[in-house]
C-alpha cells in the first residue's frame, strides 16, 4: 500500500504538522524502507504473469503444457502447437476455438504479483482469452490472445477522471508437420499492447492517454515419435519492446499522466525459453499415427480394386468348370447380381462420411486407461529499470524483473473412471520478480466430467460434452474456474 506521501488512486489526506511528525517518529524505519514514489515517465513496465491464468486444462496441469502441445489452448505454451494433429482429428480441414473468462478481483485478499502486499489497487480486474486455429492437412495456423482490463475508478473527488488500463498479449503462429507427423515446427510473432484511457466524469469526454505496441518473433518445435509414449517440446520467444504510438501529451511538469497515474514510457515482454516433456503409461496410445484423409481413401480404393480383381478371377474359374451353357449363364447372372450388391456396399464405404466414421471409430475404440506425466521449465529474462503493473497502479518505484527467473512446472493427468471422469493434479513454483522476495509454490487441482451427447441442433451430430473445474492455491493466492466444452 502506498504511504500518505505517495501519489495514489485514493484520497489525498493532509495531516497537521505535529501529527505528521508523530507518525514519522513512530514508523520512521518502515518509511525508510518504503520504495520512493514514481515521479517521471523514465521507466519500463515489466510484463510478467506469475500466477496461471490459462485454459482450465493447462491450469489443472500446473501450466506444464509445452511438451504436450495440442490444440489452440497450447499456442501460448508451444509455437508448434497449431500443426500438431490431435488423435481425435478425422478431417483434412479442422478448426478449433477457445474462450476463457476470469474474474480474479473476486478474491480481494490476493497477493496477485507476489510482492508481499495483499489486495488490489483497482476496483475491477477481468482476464479474457480468445483463440482460434485452422488446420489444413499437415499445415496449421492459429491465434491466441489474452486481454487484461483494470478499472481504475477514482476514489477522491468526483471531478477526477475515470481511468481504464488495458494490457493485451497476442500469439500469431503457423506450423508444419514432417516425418509422418513425428516432427512439428512452428513460428510466428508475439505482440504486446498497452493502453491507458481517461474519461472526464463531467463532460464524458474519453481520451487515449497512452498506447503502446510491440512485436517480436517466436519459434517452437515438438518431437512426437509415432506410437511411442513420450513427447519433447521447446519454444523460444524474443523480448518484445513496446513504445508509444504518436506523441503523448505531458502536463505542465513535463510528465505524462493517466488521471493521477504517472505512466511508463515503454513496455517489455521479457525473452522466454520453455522446455517440456510428456510421458504416458497405460494401454492408451499417446502418439498414434494421424491418418491423412486423402491417403486413407486411396488405400481403401486400392484395397477394394484388388479385392474386385480377385473376385473376378474366382468368378471366371468357377464358370469355366460349368460345361452346360444354360447352367453357366444362369450362374453368371447370379454372380453378377452378387457383385453388384458388393460394389454398392464398397462404393458406400468410399464416401467421405463413411471413411470419417472409420477414423472416428478407431479413436473411440482405443482403451481409455492411462496416466500422463508432464513437466517443463520456463526461463524468463530480465527487464532493466522496470516495475510491475501493480507498482504502476500503486505509483511506487519498486524494481521488478531485475534478474532472470525460472518457473518449474509439473502435472499429472489420468482417467480413474474410464469414459466418464478425467482428473488433473499440478504444481508450479512462481518466482518473484521483486528483489528479496521468495518464490511461492502453487498446487492445482482440476477435472472433467462427461455429460453426454448433444448434436447442437444438427451442427455437431457426434459431439459429446463435459463440464470442467479447476482450483489454484498458493500462499496469499487462490483462484477457481468452471467451463463447459467438448469431451475427448
Amino acid at each position: 500500500m502506498a504511504s500518505p506521501s505517495q501519489p495514489a488512486l485514493g484520497p489525498r489526506v493532509k495531516y497537521p504538522a505535529f501529527l505528521a511528525l508523530a507518525l514519522f517518529s513512530l514508523s520512521g524505519q518502515a518509511r525508510a524502507d518504503d520504495p520512493p514514489p514514481i515521479r517521471s515517465n523514465d521507466f519500463t513496465l515489466d510484463v510478467f504473469q506469475g500466477p496461471l491464468l490459462a485454459p482450465l486444462r493447462v491450469t489443472g496441469l500446473g501450466g506444464a503444457f509445452a511438451g504436450y502441445a495440442e490444440g489452440v489452448d497450447a499456442i501460448a505454451s508451444n509455437a508448434a502447437a497449431p500443426a500438431v494433429r490431435e488423435p481425435y482429428s478425422v478431417s483434412f480441414i479442422d478448426c478449433d476455438l477457445s474462450f476463457s473468462f476470469y474474474l480474479p478481483s473476486a478474491f480481494k485478499s490476493t497477493d496477485f504479483d507476489n510482492d508481499g502486499q495483499v489486495g488490489f489497487r483497482y476496483d475491477n480486474f477481468t482476464f479474457l482469452t480468445l483463440g482460434a486455429s485452422l488446420q489444413i492437412g499437415r499445415f496449421g495456423m492459429g491465434v491466441l490472445a489474452d486481454f487484461e482490463t483494470y478499472d481504475l475508478s477514482p476514489h477522491a473527488q468526483e471531478k477526477d477522471p475515470h481511468v481504464l488500463a488495458s494490457l493485451g498479449k497476442v500469439h500469431a503462429v503457423a506450423g508444419w508437420t514432417l516425418l509422418d507427423g513425428q516432427l512439428s515446427l512452428g513460428g510466428g510473432v508475439r505482440a504486446v499492447i498497452l493502453s491507458f484511457d481517461a474519461t472526464q466524469p463531467l463532460t464524458g469526454t474519453e481520451e487515449n492517454v497512452l498506447a503502446m505496441t510491440g512485436v517480436a518473433p517466436e519459434i517452437g518445435v515438438l518431437i512426437r515419435p509415432n506410437w511411442q509414449p513420450f513427447r519433447i517440446g521447446a519454444t523460444y520467444r524474443m523480448a518484445v519492446e513496446g513504445k508509444p504510438a504518436g506523441e503523448p501529451k505531458p502536463d505542465a511538469d513535463g510528465v505524462v499522466r493517466a488521471g493521477e497515474l504517472v505512466v511508463p514510457d515503454r513496455v517489455r515482454l521479457p525473452w522466454e525459453v520453455q522446455l517440456g516433456f510428456a510421458l504416458q503409461v497405460g494401454p492408451r496410445p499417446l502418439n498414434p499415427r494421424w491418418i491423412e484423409p486423402f491417403a486413407h481413401k486411396s488405400r481403401v480404393r486400392a484395397q477394394i480394386q484388388e479385392e474386385r480383381a480377385l473376385r473376378e478371377e474366382g468368378y471366371q474359374a468357377e464358370l469355366s468348370l460349368i460345361e452346360d451353357e444354360v447352367a453357366r449363364a444362369f450362374r453368371a447372372a447370379e454372380l453378377a447380381d452378387e457383385e453388384a450388391k458388393l460394389r454398392e456396399r464398397e462404393n458406400e464405404r468410399l464416401t467421405d462420411e463413411s471413411l470419417r466414421g472409420e477414423r472416428r471409430a478407431r479413436y473411440w475404440n482405443w482403451p481409455r486407461e492411462r496416466i500422463t506425466v508432464l513437466g517443463e521449465i520456463l526461463v524468463t529474462g530480465p527487464s532493466e529499470n522496470a516495475v510491475s503493473l501493480e507498482a504502476v497502479f500503486s505509483q511506487v518505484n519498486k524494481e521488478s524483473g531485475g534478474r532472470t527467473t525460472i518457473t518449474p512446472r509439473l502435472g499429472i493427468e489420468s482417467e480413474p473412471v474410464p469414459d466418464y471422469l478425467q482428473t488433473r493434479l499440478g504444481t508450479y513454483i512462481e518466482p518473484s520478480r521483486y528483489a528479496g522476495r521468495a518464490a511461492r509454490q502453487h498446487f492445482t487441482f482440476g477435472g472433467d466430467l462427461r455429460l453426454g451427447h448433444w448434436g447442437v441442433f444438427g451442427l455437431a451430430p457426434h459431439q459429446i460434452w463435459r463440464v470442467s473445474g479447476v482450483v489454484d492455491l498458493a500462499p496469499r493466492y487462490r483462484n477457481l474456474g468452471l467451463s463447459i466444452g467438448a469431451w475427448h
